[in-house]
């Protein structure tokens, strides 16, 4: 709807510059909340930082791996038009999960090199994933990328100026339905983080309520880059693996706790 604003004078694409803003929320979030839970504000921030530099590698590498077949069709533009290969392959596409991964493997590492348990850092590491990923969607949507299915339905919305979305079709707005879903998860995890005893099965928690929706919500995706194996998107394959090892996880965490 809007994939770039003007700032001094420069035109920023709407997309990069909402994902850095959740980014920044996201860290906000963690240095607030940080003392809450007896952390130190500098290891949540180094935890988090790192988490997100794997969370963007993470994200790229999948989104490579679903467009592969792609890529290889389109490799001649590598050498007739490179600008416009590295714009559509390598500078765009992002995957949350393949991001989700990456971030959980880079903050482990994070952690593990200044001594600290993960774990701990979950009341605000799972809360901030959400925020920063709902900020992130608004981007998508403004962008035009990973767009909803066509509809007739009085929630349609009709891109113009999109390089991503099909333009003069109305779409529905699946990316503002996801950034609103991560919203309620937000809010829910941060009264899980006050209530539960065990605030390790925050991540699992979150995990329980993001994959059924994701799954859901795919069905109503209208982008073709997503790969698709047996009828279900790549992302409706991973929601079900990591909805159940969340709950082997849960089960695991209490089948080891003291009676």
């Amino acid at each position: 709807m809007c994939p770039e604003i003007v700032l001094f004078g420069r035109e920023i694409p709407t997309y990069g510059l909402l994902g850095v803003t959740g980014v920044l929320l996201g860290l906000l979030f963690v240095i607030l909340r940080s003392k809450r839970f007896g952390l130190s504000a500098d290891d949540s921030v180094y935890i988090y930082t790192l988490g997100c530099v794997g969370a963007l590698i993470g994200a790229k590498l999948l989104y490579l791996v679903i467009s592969f077949d792609e890529i290889i069709a389109n490799i001649d533009l590598l050498f007739t038009d490179t600008e416009l290969f590295v714009a559509d392959y390598l500078s765009a596409g992002m995957v949350f999960y393949g991001g989700a991964i990456g971030g959980v493997l880079g903050a482990l590492a994070a952690s593990h090199y200044f001594g600290k348990r993960l774990r701990n850092f979950f009341p605000v590491l799972a809360p901030a994933l959400c925020l920063a990923h709902a900020v992130g969607r608004v981007g998508c949507f403004c962008a035009g990328c990973c767009y909803g299915c066509e509809t007739d339905s009085i929630f349609g919305v009709t891109y113009t100026v999109s390089q991503n979305a099909p333009n003069g079709v109305p779409l529905l707005p699946i990316q503002l339905f996801e950034a609103a879903t991560e919203l309620v998860i937000f809010a829910v995890l941060i009264l899980l983080s006050e209530k539960l005893a065990r605030k390790e099965l925050l991540l699992p928690a979150y995990v329980l309520m993001y994959a059924p929706a994701r799954f859901i919500l795919e069905f109503w995706r209208g982008d073709e880059v997503r790969g698709i194996l047996f009828g279900l998107s790549t992302s409706q394959w991973i929601s079900l693996a990591v909805f159940i090892a969340a709950i082997i996880w849960i089960a695991l965490k209490y089948k080891k706790s003291p009676r």
